[in-house]
Protein backbone atom coordinates (compact mmCIF):
# COMPACT_ATOMS: atom_id res chain seq x y z
CA UNK A 1 0.00 0.00 0.00
CA UNK A 2 1.20 3.24 -0.48
CA UNK A 3 2.32 6.04 1.66
CA UNK A 4 0.19 8.96 1.85
CA UNK A 5 3.01 10.69 3.31
CA UNK A 6 6.73 11.00 3.12
CA UNK A 7 8.50 8.77 5.15
CA UNK A 8 12.63 9.54 5.16
CA UNK A 9 13.45 8.79 8.28
CA UNK A 10 13.88 6.15 11.18
CA UNK A 11 11.65 8.10 13.95
CA UNK A 12 8.78 8.52 11.30
CA UNK A 13 6.50 5.62 12.20
CA UNK A 14 2.98 7.23 10.64
CA UNK A 15 1.46 10.37 8.71
CA UNK A 16 0.56 12.06 11.99
CA UNK A 17 2.01 15.54 12.65
CA UNK A 18 4.34 14.59 16.02
CA UNK A 19 5.57 11.23 14.36
CA UNK A 20 9.12 12.97 14.27
CA UNK A 21 8.99 14.43 18.03
CA UNK A 22 13.03 14.71 18.04
CA UNK A 23 13.73 15.73 14.07
CA UNK A 24 11.11 18.04 14.92
CA UNK A 25 12.45 19.75 18.06
CA UNK A 26 15.69 20.00 16.99
CA UNK A 27 15.08 22.35 14.58
CA UNK A 28 15.13 24.93 17.55
CA UNK A 29 18.71 24.92 16.66
CA UNK A 30 18.40 27.05 13.48
CA UNK A 31 15.84 29.41 15.18
CA UNK A 32 18.87 29.87 17.76
CA UNK A 33 21.74 30.11 15.11
CA UNK A 34 19.53 32.22 13.11
CA UNK A 35 18.57 34.54 16.30
CA UNK A 36 22.06 34.68 17.40
CA UNK A 37 23.76 35.46 13.72
CA UNK A 38 21.32 38.42 13.85
CA UNK A 39 22.35 40.06 17.05
CA UNK A 40 25.92 39.53 15.62
CA UNK A 41 25.50 41.40 12.26
CA UNK A 42 23.32 43.73 13.74
CA UNK A 43 25.97 44.78 16.06
CA UNK A 44 28.35 45.02 13.47
CA UNK A 45 26.54 47.24 11.09
CA UNK A 46 25.94 49.49 13.79
CA UNK A 47 29.25 49.64 14.66
CA UNK A 48 30.19 49.97 11.20
CA UNK A 49 27.12 52.48 9.98
CA UNK A 50 26.79 50.88 7.26
CA UNK A 51 23.39 48.89 6.33
CA UNK A 52 25.35 45.72 5.57
CA UNK A 53 22.17 44.03 3.54
CA UNK A 54 24.54 41.10 2.54
CA UNK A 55 25.36 39.88 5.75
CA UNK A 56 21.42 40.06 7.34
CA UNK A 57 20.59 37.91 4.47
CA UNK A 58 22.18 35.36 5.87
CA UNK A 59 20.40 34.95 9.40
CA UNK A 60 17.05 35.45 7.13
CA UNK A 61 18.03 32.47 5.33
CA UNK A 62 19.02 30.53 8.33
CA UNK A 63 15.47 31.39 9.61
CA UNK A 64 13.47 30.31 6.19
CA UNK A 65 15.60 26.60 6.70
CA UNK A 66 14.27 26.43 10.34
CA UNK A 67 10.74 27.10 8.81
CA UNK A 68 11.31 24.78 6.19
CA UNK A 69 12.50 21.68 7.55
CA UNK A 70 10.26 21.80 11.21
CA UNK A 71 7.24 22.11 8.19
CA UNK A 72 8.81 19.40 6.55
CA UNK A 73 9.22 16.84 9.46
CA UNK A 74 5.57 17.53 11.14
CA UNK A 75 3.72 17.52 7.80
CA UNK A 76 5.61 15.08 6.29
CA UNK A 77 4.45 16.43 2.66
CA UNK A 78 6.25 16.80 -0.76
CA UNK A 79 5.79 20.41 -0.46
CA UNK A 80 6.96 20.41 2.88
CA UNK A 81 10.56 18.50 1.75
CA UNK A 82 10.95 20.97 -1.31
CA UNK A 83 10.85 23.40 1.01
CA UNK A 84 13.04 21.72 3.08
CA UNK A 85 15.61 20.91 0.65
CA UNK A 86 15.28 24.04 -1.47
CA UNK A 87 15.61 26.54 1.54
CA UNK A 88 18.98 24.93 2.52
CA UNK A 89 19.88 24.90 -1.39
CA UNK A 90 19.30 28.45 -1.49
CA UNK A 91 21.58 29.28 1.60
CA UNK A 92 24.43 27.31 -0.02
CA UNK A 93 24.45 29.22 -3.17
CA UNK A 94 24.41 32.41 -1.71
CA UNK A 95 26.92 31.79 0.69
CA UNK A 96 29.70 30.80 -1.69
CA UNK A 97 28.58 33.87 -3.97
CA UNK A 98 29.20 36.16 -0.68
CA UNK A 99 32.38 34.01 -0.19
CA UNK A 100 33.69 35.33 -3.48
CA UNK A 101 32.23 38.75 -2.98
CA UNK A 102 34.25 38.84 0.39
CA UNK A 103 37.46 36.77 -0.20
CA UNK A 104 38.26 37.92 -3.10
CA UNK A 105 36.86 41.91 -3.92
CA UNK A 106 34.42 40.55 -6.33
CA UNK A 107 31.46 43.06 -7.50
CA UNK A 108 28.34 41.28 -7.37
CA UNK A 109 28.00 41.22 -10.67
CA UNK A 110 31.39 38.96 -11.44
CA UNK A 111 30.64 36.81 -7.59
CA UNK A 112 27.50 35.06 -9.12
CA UNK A 113 29.77 33.62 -11.01
CA UNK A 114 31.05 31.16 -7.55
CA UNK A 115 27.05 30.01 -8.39
CA UNK A 116 27.16 28.09 -11.26
CA UNK A 117 30.94 26.66 -10.41
CA UNK A 118 29.65 25.51 -6.84
CA UNK A 119 26.41 23.98 -8.65
CA UNK A 120 28.10 21.78 -11.34
CA UNK A 121 30.74 21.20 -8.54
CA UNK A 122 27.74 19.62 -6.34
CA UNK A 123 26.79 17.55 -9.91
CA UNK A 124 30.18 16.04 -9.92
CA UNK A 125 30.11 14.92 -6.86
CA UNK A 126 26.70 13.23 -7.05
CA UNK A 127 27.49 11.16 -9.59
CA UNK A 128 30.27 9.26 -7.00
CA UNK A 129 28.93 6.08 -5.99
CA UNK A 130 29.32 7.30 -1.95
CA UNK A 131 25.78 6.35 -0.64
CA UNK A 132 24.89 9.80 0.60
CA UNK A 133 23.57 12.88 -0.49
CA UNK A 134 26.02 14.43 -3.18
CA UNK A 135 24.63 17.99 -2.44
CA UNK A 136 25.64 17.72 1.58
CA UNK A 137 28.85 15.58 0.29
CA UNK A 138 30.05 19.04 -2.26
CA UNK A 139 28.95 21.22 0.71
CA UNK A 140 31.92 19.44 3.41
CA UNK A 141 33.79 19.22 0.64
CA UNK A 142 33.32 22.59 -0.53
CA UNK A 143 34.24 24.26 2.94
CA UNK A 144 37.61 22.48 3.09
CA UNK A 145 38.62 23.88 -0.16
CA UNK A 146 38.10 26.70 0.90
CA UNK A 147 39.68 26.52 3.80
CA UNK A 148 42.80 25.65 1.69
CA UNK A 149 42.05 28.83 -0.59
CA UNK A 150 42.70 30.67 2.54
CA UNK A 151 45.67 28.96 4.06
CA UNK A 152 47.69 29.59 0.72
CA UNK A 153 46.43 33.21 0.32
CA UNK A 154 49.18 36.09 -0.34
CA UNK A 155 46.86 38.28 2.05
CA UNK A 156 47.43 38.07 5.60
CA UNK A 157 44.09 38.59 6.97
CA UNK A 158 42.51 36.64 4.60
CA UNK A 159 44.76 33.53 5.75
CA UNK A 160 43.57 33.63 9.33
CA UNK A 161 40.20 32.49 8.35
CA UNK A 162 40.70 29.76 6.94
CA UNK A 163 40.69 27.30 10.66
CA UNK A 164 36.75 28.74 10.34
CA UNK A 165 36.06 27.12 7.80
CA UNK A 166 38.62 23.57 8.26
CA UNK A 167 36.44 23.55 11.77
CA UNK A 168 32.86 23.91 10.34
CA UNK A 169 33.81 21.35 7.55
CA UNK A 170 34.68 19.22 10.48
CA UNK A 171 31.68 19.66 12.22
CA UNK A 172 29.28 19.12 9.46
CA UNK A 173 31.25 16.23 8.11
CA UNK A 174 30.13 14.38 11.85
CA UNK A 175 26.30 16.17 10.85
CA UNK A 176 26.42 14.76 7.70
CA UNK A 177 27.50 10.94 8.96
CA UNK A 178 24.48 11.07 11.48
CA UNK A 179 22.04 12.14 8.76
CA UNK A 180 23.58 9.13 6.63
CA UNK A 181 23.40 6.74 9.74
CA UNK A 182 19.51 7.10 10.48
CA UNK A 183 18.11 4.21 8.73
CA UNK A 184 20.87 1.68 8.36
CA UNK A 185 21.21 2.17 12.42
CA UNK A 186 16.84 2.16 12.77
CA UNK A 187 16.27 -1.28 14.13
CA UNK A 188 19.38 -0.32 16.87
CA UNK A 189 18.06 3.23 17.71
CA UNK A 190 14.38 3.63 16.26
CA UNK A 191 14.70 7.43 17.46
CA UNK A 192 17.05 7.39 14.82
CA UNK A 193 20.26 9.93 14.49
CA UNK A 194 18.51 12.80 12.44
CA UNK A 195 18.11 15.13 15.01
CA UNK A 196 22.23 15.47 15.39
CA UNK A 197 22.21 16.56 11.81
CA UNK A 198 19.69 19.10 13.08
CA UNK A 199 21.71 20.10 15.82
CA UNK A 200 25.20 20.26 14.57
CA UNK A 201 23.60 22.13 11.49
CA UNK A 202 22.76 24.90 13.69
CA UNK A 203 26.31 25.36 14.44
CA UNK A 204 27.74 24.92 11.45
CA UNK A 205 25.48 27.66 9.89
CA UNK A 206 25.91 30.22 12.61
CA UNK A 207 29.76 29.55 12.25
CA UNK A 208 30.39 30.58 8.62
CA UNK A 209 28.13 33.65 9.24
CA UNK A 210 30.54 34.49 11.44
CA UNK A 211 33.69 33.88 9.78
CA UNK A 212 31.29 35.96 6.60
CA UNK A 213 30.84 39.16 9.63
CA UNK A 214 34.51 38.91 10.38
CA UNK A 215 35.38 39.33 7.20
CA UNK A 216 32.82 42.15 6.46
CA UNK A 217 34.61 43.77 9.28
CA UNK A 218 37.82 43.95 7.68
CA UNK A 219 36.82 44.45 4.05
CA UNK A 220 34.88 47.78 5.90
CA UNK A 221 37.20 49.00 8.27
CA UNK A 222 35.34 48.23 11.19
CA UNK A 223 37.67 48.65 14.89
CA UNK A 224 38.63 45.56 16.49
CA UNK A 225 37.03 46.97 20.08
CA UNK A 226 33.58 46.50 18.23
CA UNK A 227 34.36 42.93 17.48
CA UNK A 228 31.25 40.94 18.43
Amino acid sequence: MQRDYVDNYCERTDGSFWSEPLNAVSNVSFLIASVAAWLVVRRTARAAGAPAAELYALPALIFVIFFGSSAFHTTATRWGLALDSGSIAVFMVYFIVLWARLYWDLPWSRAWIAAPIFLAFTALISLLPIGMPGTYLAAVLGLVVLAGLLLFSRHEDRKTHWPWYLGTALVFAVSLTSRTLDQPLCDEMPIGTHYIWHTLNGVVLYLVTHAAVVRWRQSNGVAAANRA
